[in-house]
């Protein structure tokens, strides 16, 4: 479960977030390089929020293999899946 507590210093405001448990995979950037980005360590943040992006979003969330990406907005993320 991705933790708010740890988001990534570079994430844009709002909901969406990657926390500091990050690997560096690449999944999130593949499945939407438009929402992530990936800072000097290659460690991926969200740098934007727009709606009609959810889905890929929660495409990149689901997929995620260390479950660092999360959604404050939506407490059914942060839960351990």
């Amino acid at each position: 479960m991705a933790d708010p507590a740890r988001r990534h210093a570079l994430n844009a405001a709002g909901p969406w977030f990657v926390d500091a448990r990050c690997i560096s995979c690449d999944t999130c950037t593949d499945v939407s390089p438009e929402i992530f980005g990936r800072d000097e360590a290659r460690k991926a943040y969200v740098r934007a929020h727009q709606p009609e992006d959810e889905a890929l979003f929660r495409s990149a969330l689901e997929s995620c293999p260390v479950e660092a990406v999360g959604d404050e907005g939506d407490p059914s993320s942060l839960l351990v899946r």
